[in-house]
């Protein structure tokens, strides 16, 4: 099996030009003011419906016509619905979507939870679980597996030698990992937090406090310093991601797809990512090691930040070159 690129759904106006740059694959979320007037403003959707329509540009009805247009291209797309946590009248709502999502043709729904999994299970329509759902060994993995899951998205913060020992003794699934753009320093399955302005994520208040430095003595070197660290962990890190030194280990395993982030991000930059990722799954296919993988492909940042890996997905793997 190749290992497709996926890539965030969010411009239907760039659709012909994702896929012209080597996307696979899709994922697109949805905002509907019923359920907002139903369950509340902080009720999501999705992980990312705090973010309004920067993330979520459609509503039910209009991503339901882009998915008939995405099923003539037959090119796969996978709808989110990945909250932290859902209520029963909540499920309720969520079961009437997935039958019409199954009625569409829809490719699957990426869930966050147990209970959506049966659900999806039950309508007959593909579960590909979310890293909300916290899949960090093969116990996890077994469960969901067993449950009925089609796909297991693996948490960005796994080590390529844990993915693979997961990946192994479940030859029959299909795994997704991180691989370009929004990393966190942050577990996804582990963060109460909601995306939202009203700082209510730990990254969020994070990134958007007031930076300041406290020195004894007035060493402006040991103050450099730590601006510089808080730059690259808050900033440079969560808009420049990078996994590609890992894609000859995943093309070698079998992981289905390689996930670019940013569903609110500018489509331009998703295109460079696609691009890149595309080139060096093609080189990897054609090489025997990954020292030699290493030696023959294209890196997209080779800079200051690259050579310290702040930037990486899988920094053992740079560490290890």
């Amino acid at each position: 099996v190749s290992m497709k690129v996926l890539v965030p759904l969010n411009s239907k106006d760039h659709v012909a030009s994702y896929i012209a740059s080597g996307a696979g694959e899709f994922y697109i979320g949805f905002y509907d003011s019923s359920w907002e007037k139903r369950f509340g403003d902080y009720h999501d959707l999705n992980r990312m419906s705090g973010y309004r329509k920067n993330a979520n540009a459609y509503t039910f009805e209009e991503m339901c016509h882009l998915l008939v247009r995405m099923k003539e291209k037959t090119i796969p797309t996978f709808v989110t619905f990945n909250s932290s946590c859902y209520s029963d009248e909540q499920l309720d709502t969520i079961k009437e979507y997935f039958v019409r999502l199954k009625e569409l043709g829809a490719d699957g729904v990426i869930v966050s939870c147990a209970e959506l999994v049966m659900l999806a299970v039950e309508i007959g329509i593909p579960a590909v679980i979310s890293t909300i759902a916290g899949v960090y060994n093969h116990d996890i993995a077994k469960f969901y597996a067993e449950l009925g899951a089609k796909r297991i998205i693996l948490p960005r913060d796994l080590s390529v030698s844990e993915i693979r020992s997961i990946v192994e003794r479940l030859p029959k699934m299909e795994f997704e990992v991180f691989m370009m753009r929004n990393g966190c320093v942050f577990s996804d399955s582990y963060c109460l937090g909601l995306h939202r302005s009203e700082k209510c994520s730990v990254c969020g208040a994070i990134s958007t406090a007031k930076e300041e430095v406290v020195t004894v003595g007035g060493h402006s070197a040991e103050e450099e310093k730590v601006l510089k660290n808080d730059c690259q962990l808050r900033c440079e890190f969560h808009n420049q991601a990078c996994g590609q030194c890992a894609i000859y280990d995943f093309v070698s395993m079998g992981i289905s797809a390689a996930k670019i982030v940013g569903r609110s991000d500018d489509w331009v930059n998703i295109c460079d990512d696609i691009e890149a990722v595309a080139r060096n799954i093609k080189i990897a296919k054609g090489c025997k090691s990954r020292k030699e993988y290493l030696s023959k492909m294209e890196r997209k940042q080779e800079n200051s930040l690259c050579h310290d890996s702040f930037s990486c997905y899988y920094p053992e793997i740079r560490f290890d070159s």
